[in-house]
């Protein structure tokens, strides 16, 4: 085992000793600062990064400029480092400058230097980032986009050599000034501003941080300009991405009174692991755009609360890094896409089932990328790169856009089939938006769907996931557990005891199997959650949400959303009068048109 320690265990080490927010490690040679920027090579990095790779799970380039950190060095992945002592050779900077130009393209990684020719054709993120920074340090670039293990020996593609470490020691000061990036003012401005809003919340700490939305708040003020695009964007005219909220404002509760209430508990199962809410970390992509340690802070966060996390097929750790941050027994569900070559596809299932993960989402809203104009607007104000020797990549593709390259877009209902002939974990649809659909994943057999828009970012004026809810309680009630099949709001069978909490449960069959209902989207309140349930649904999701709470403040932030939730929740049952969620029924609610 090596001595000394990989990049991802010494952000971890930096996380715990700054509870809030942990630095980002960049480069041995410190990005330059100049009026001629790589703003294009920021932008196109971004976009071309995000298509799906066909490494290390489909995906996981990723966006987001990273801070400039003078005195972090990263460490090298242990199998270089154990090239290292077995003799790997020194590569001077010299060396590394001759191929500005010619037929080979070297860069430096964690000061490594490779040559990257032969994987331009097949880097998923598109050959421009790579040829129009070719002969420089690119950690800065390529740490906020890819897993701290993505140069272990396992993980680096075949046609990438590893040349040897970047001799520092014997270059001239003008050698080193050539090698190293330059940042524009801009970016200079805007990574000062997200330090400077850092140190303000480490030293204030979260105490005014009430409820979801402040974190939101803060958060935008912590990404850069190209990260809250991405997570801020919403389809076209972001109509149902408001609208998924919003969609919960026409539920009223009817609170029943003079009921004890002293003691209440918000915990549940679902898919038959515990959870001490019924509110889940949705998959959302690029946790690292908030904090260098990503989606570890929501694993941790998620352990220690007692909460179930899904894992984006998207994440900006690999399965390996989360896992290995997961608690003992803790419950990990992973959100799929199916790749169109399906060799790719079989790969991440049995990486998922090696990895002893607990259930699948299989998202199915997804045959495209949706027109996401943040994403556009922002893209637009750079140029692409002029390299002249290679085409260029698509300018009409936002950074939502490309990271769905690679997703199957003739991804069928047949394909159930195949991928429970893959693995034998719990498969949910994620993405159901029609009754009809919801019926089709039953008939199909699958365990459960997610009734979710993809949090408004694909098509736009669709159902919201709480809408779909209603429409399966009217047209396919069988779907739902028996008690939750009656009518909301007055029951006359109510009113003959009234002393009861709730009317007679409905008379009737459970379903022919266990089948779960989930609401993903526009859950920004305890209370939401809490109406999701009343009308019928195990559990829900908040994806964005959590996001926010980890760019804000990282696990403690994490540990924060969960504990706001809680509180939220337990507040709302006592006030309906119930102590128990599985006291919740549809009588608790009323539909206002």
């Amino acid at each position: 085992m090596s001595i000394r320690t990989t990049a991802f265990q010494k952000a971890a080490r930096l996380s715990r000793t700054r509870p809030v927010f942990a630095r980002s490690l960049t480069s041995r040679i410190v990005p330059n600062t100049s009026s001629k920027t790589v703003s294009s090579k920021f932008m196109i990095g971004t976009c071309v990064a995000l298509a799906v790779p066909t490494y290390m799970y489909l995906n996981r380039a990723h966006l987001d400029s990273q801070q400039v950190v003078e005195t972090a060095v990263p460490d090298k992945p242990q199998a270089l480092e154990q090239e290292e002592k077995q003799g790997v050779k020194k590569v001077s900077i010299r060396e590394v400058l001759e191929h500005k130009d010619g037929d080979r393209v070297w860069v430096v990684i964690q000061g490594e230097v490779y040559d990257m020719t032969d994987f331009l054709e097949d880097h998923p993120g598109g050959k421009d980032i790579i040829v129009e920074n070719r002969s420089k340090d690119v950690t800065f670039i390529f740490n906020p986009r890819h897993p701290s293990d993505q140069l272990e020996a396992d993980n680096l593609p075949p046609n990438v050599q590893h040349l040897g470490t970047l001799d520092t020691a014997s270059a001239s000061d003008e050698e080193k000034e050539a090698l190293k990036l330059k940042i524009s003012k801009d970016e200079q401005e805007e990574n000062v501003r997200i330090e400077r809003k850092r140190k303000e919340i480490e030293e204030q700490g979260l105490g005014s941080v009430v409820n979801m939305r402040d974190f939101e708040k803060l958060a935008e003020d912590m990404c850069t300009s190209v990260g809250w695009a991405y997570y801020a964007s919403g389809a076209d005219d972001e109509f149902t991405k408001n609208e998924n909220n919003i969609s919960y404002h026409k539920i009223h509760f009817r609170p029943r009174v003079l009921r004890k209430v002293a003691q209440a508990d918000a915990s549940t199962t679902i898919l038959g692991y515990k959870s001490t809410l019924p509110v889940m970390i949705s998959p959302a992509a690029m946790a690292k755009l908030g904090h260098p340690l990503g989606e570890v802070n929501m694993t941790r966060g998620a352990a220690n609360t007692g909460i179930i996390q899904c894992i984006s097929s998207f994440a900006s750790c690999s399965l390996e890094e989360i896992c290995a941050a997961r608690s003992e027994n803790q419950p990990l569900f992973f959100q799929l896409y199916v790749n169109s070559k399906r060799d790719l596809a079989a790969e991440v299932l049995k990486r998922v089932n090696r990895l002893n993960l607990n259930a699948i989402l299989l998202t199915v809203d997804a045959a495209v990328g949706g027109k996401r104009e943040r994403d556009l607007r922002l893209k637009g104000n750079f140029e692409p790169p002029k390299t002249g020797a290679f085409e260029k990549h698509d300018e009409t593709k936002g950074v939502s856009e490309a990271m769905f390259a690679g997703v199957d877009p003739d991804l069928c209902w047949d394909d159930i089939k195949w991928v429970r002939s893959q693995t034998k974990l719990p498969l949910l649809v994620k993405g159901v938006q029609t009754v009809e659909d919801a019926i089709l994943a039953y008939r199909m057999g699958a365990d459960g769907v997610v009734l979710s828009n993809h949090g408004g970012r694909q098509l736009d004026t669709t159902h919201t996931g709480i809408d779909t809810l209603l429409e399966i309680r009217k047209h396919a009630p069988y779907l739902l557990r028996p008690e939750y099949r009656g009518p909301t709001g007055v029951q006359p069978a109510a009113l003959e005891h009234p002393e009861n909490l709730t009317p007679p449960d409905p008379q009737g069959e459970p379903a022919n199997r266990p089948f779960e209902i989930w609401v993903d989207g526009g859950i920004w309140r305890g209370s939401d959650a809490v109406k999701a349930l009343c009308l019928g649904a195990n559990a829900v999701g908040s994806g964005r949400g959590f996001l926010y709470a980890n760019a804000v403040g990282g696990q403690q932030g994490v540990e924060h959303a969960v504990n706001i939730f809680s509180a939220e929740i337990l507040t709302t049952m006592r006030l309906l009068g119930v102590n128990k969620v599985d006291q919740l029924r549809p009588s608790m609610v009323e539909i206002k048109e």
